[in-house]
């Protein structure tokens, strides 16, 4: 990263940051060329063994051109921006004066296609809760609609590289 002084590396902002961020990019190859389309995600973070982990996870339909693309090359990045603001940095009307505040996460991994019903519970239940669902008072779990979901794509990101970068007002 070129600009070190906007660097987050501190697993616990970074999580800070992608927790506030609704709609990620996820880059792949498809037919030899890049493909890239947003998707609502959702995410755990663990602390195995004394290191932290993520997985992010997204979903779809079983068919289409992000399945044929993940399942010819499971390699992915992702990015997702949790807030971005644009104004010029000494209020002139010179072009090149305008800075962007923002902060942001990018990842890269491999996607890996869910297919044990726990898992892709947990993953949906991550995905939902992540997007404003609430459970009702008194239930404790997520009750999903067995016909759509055995209609849906669950996918997992096994997280290989991650960081944030964060311009900030000051």
């Amino acid at each position: 990263m070129r600009r070190k002084d906007r660097e987050v590396l501190d697993f616990d902002e970074i999580i800070g940051i992608l927790d506030k961020c609704k709609v990620m990019h996820l880059a792949m190859i498809s037919e030899g060329k890049p493909y890239s389309v947003p998707v609502n995600f959702g995410y755990m973070a663990f602390n195995e063994d004394g290191k932290k982990r993520l997985e992010v996870y997204f979903h779809g339909a079983k068919e289409g051109k992000k399945v044929s693309a993940l399942k010819e090359n499971p390699q992915v990045c992702f990015s997702a921006v949790s807030f971005s603001q644009t104004e010029s940095s000494d209020k002139s009307t010179e072009p090149c004066s305008w800075t962007c505040f923002y902060e942001s996460v990018i990842g890269s991994g491999k996607a890996v296609f869910l297919e044990n019903a726990a898992e892709r519970a947990k993953a949906m239940d991550a995905l939902m809760l992540h997007n404003g669902y609430r459970l009702p008072p008194g239930v404790k779990t997520i009750a999903y609609n067995m016909m759509m979901f055995a209609k849906t794509s669950v996918v997992k990101i096994e997280i290989e590289m991650l960081t944030g970068k964060r311009h900030l007002k000051k």
